[in-house]
């Protein structure tokens, strides 16, 4: 278990709105826990778990064992339904 990102959610065109390079080092700081698994392809789920004051989701990661995603997904099942977030929106939906 892992925040999914480093920092709070960013403005739309946050990545877009500068030099390549630095939008590399932008994307290095923002995703720096998900490249391990995006790397490995080992199994990986983000859940919604905690809302900031401005109503955007917070993630956390899970990563389960090599080829399990039937248990990253009965886990991410019992979550939402002990913490439901279908319904929840950002205020800017």
């Amino acid at each position: 278990m892992s925040p999914t990102l480093a920092l709070p959610p960013v403005p739309v065109g946050w990545f877009d709105e500068v030099e390549p390079a630095e939008n590399f080092e932008r994307q290095k700081r923002f995703t720096p826990f998900t490249a391990t698994y995006n790397v490995s392809g080992q199994p990986a789920v983000n859940v919604p778990l905690h809302w900031n004051a401005d109503g955007l989701p917070i993630g956390v990661m899970l990563a389960g064992r090599m080829g399990d995603e039937a248990t990253l997904i009965s886990l991410s099942a019992q979550l939402e339904q002990a913490r439901p977030w279908r319904d929840r929106h950002p205020p800017l939906w």
